[in-house]
């Protein structure tokens, strides 16, 4: 099992998609340099047909300018074999390295 470094865990923060917080699948990038699964970014702007913004800086972007990022692509992939099991789920104890675990409510 890999160990969890400072390294390890900026590597899964940045092949993570800020919307959905799972890797990344099929990572765009906006004009305003932030990165989105494909799926997730379409879903947000989902009916909307002017003033389409970067859910992350609020910059006005042009829906139709997303570019295929295949280095992060690549990056994720290194990622998903680095730090995920034999099923594809995240190691340790099944939380997102953004999450933390509450305890029980009595």
């Amino acid at each position: 099992m890999a160990l969890h470094t400072p390294c390890s865990c900026s590597l899964q923060k940045e092949a993570t998609c800020p919307i959905c917080l799972e890797y990344f699948t099929e990572p765009v990038t906006l004009e305003c340099g932030h990165y989105f699964c494909r799926a997730c970014i379409s879903q947000c702007w989902e009916g909307s047909d002017i003033d389409i913004s970067c859910p992350q800086c609020r910059q006005t972007v042009q829906q139709r300018n997303l570019r295929p990022n295949r280095q992060l692509a690549n990056m994720v992939e290194i990622a998903k074999t680095e730090f995920t099991g034999s099923k594809g789920k995240r190691r340790g104890r099944g939380l997102n390295p953004f999450q933390t675990q509450l305890p029980p409510v009595n």
